[in-house]
């Protein structure tokens, strides 16, 4: 064996006990979410988990723009490629093998609301299909709840292609009841309210939580780092200076009660 042959053995033989191999760069997805996400006067990914995640990145030394983009977009490319990181994603049973989960980044409520005016006494939840127009967002995680009421799309379900829309909606009169977050009901509500309408919840779905998702080809290690630094957000502080301006206290509770579990 020459020399040149010799070293190049020697050099692969201490890099593979020695070397650490640099991990791929992670590609950042969202959708126009707003308080969380969304693009200021200036066309820049802005919000308040937007601004979490960057400190999250500029903590583990992972640099990435987060791109803005529709949910149902957003979602094929990440179920289709490596790398990813799609936020903020609601975990559910049908998604939970597509992905790696960190979080949560919120832990909410979901309900059905209408407008007062629009709803007169509120009827029973069994004839709601027959006599109102119900709207969601294409690929949200509540519209098989919605489905199950008796709502079908084409004939009384309008799927938009953002979140918020089905407020605009509902505020023209072209829908009727539509799915809201407890993140984002008072906003809602206070925008109706400037409308001259009253936003009233007819029915509570389910408790959400909502995560940052990551291909299934990431690291588990990378995985637990990004766990550890987002708990630390909320042990820190760091995570209530961001959201206390536009989050309610037992939103920013939840995470703080989470973090401070004992993980086994």
């Amino acid at each position: 064996m020459n020399v040149k042959l010799s070293a190049w053995v020697l050099s692969v033989v201490l890099c593979v006990s020695g070397c650490v191999v640099k991990a791929q760069p992670l590609r950042f997805l969202t959708e126009h979410n707003p308080p969380g996400e969304y693009l200021n006067e200036e066309g820049e990914v802005s919000g308040v988990t937007a601004s979490l995640v960057r400190i999250l990145q500029q903590r583990l030394n992972e640099p990435g723009d987060i791109e803005l983009m529709p949910w149902g977009r957003a979602l094929n490319i990440a179920k289709a490629g490596p790398n990813i990181v799609l936020f903020e994603t609601v975990r559910t049973a049908e998604r939970d093998p597509w992905f790696k989960w960190v979080g949560p980044l919120k832990h909410y409520q979901m309900a059905l609301y209408g407008l007062k005016h629009r709803l007169g006494e509120i009827s029973p939840l069994t004839v709601l299909p027959g006599n109102y127009i119900a709207c969601n967002y294409r690929n949200s995680a509540t519209i098989d709840e919605i489905k199950a009421l008796g709502f079908t799309e084409g004939k009384n379900l309008i799927l938009t292609s953002k979140s918020g829309d089905c407020l605009d909606m509902l505020l023209l009169g072209r829908a009727d009841l539509m799915a809201v977050s407890e993140l984002s009901a008072p906003e809602f509500s206070a925008n109706a309210a400037a409308a001259g309408s009253q936003l009233v919840m007819l029915k509570y779905f389910s408790e959400r939580r909502r995560y940052l998702a990551f291909s299934r080809n990431v690291s588990d290690e990378r995985i637990a780092r990004w766990q550890a630094a987002l708990e630390q957000s909320y042990r820190d502080g760091t995570m209530r200076k961001l959201y206390q301006p536009v989050y309610s206290e037992q939103i920013i509770r939840r995470l703080e009660d989470f973090a401070a579990q004992p993980k086994y």
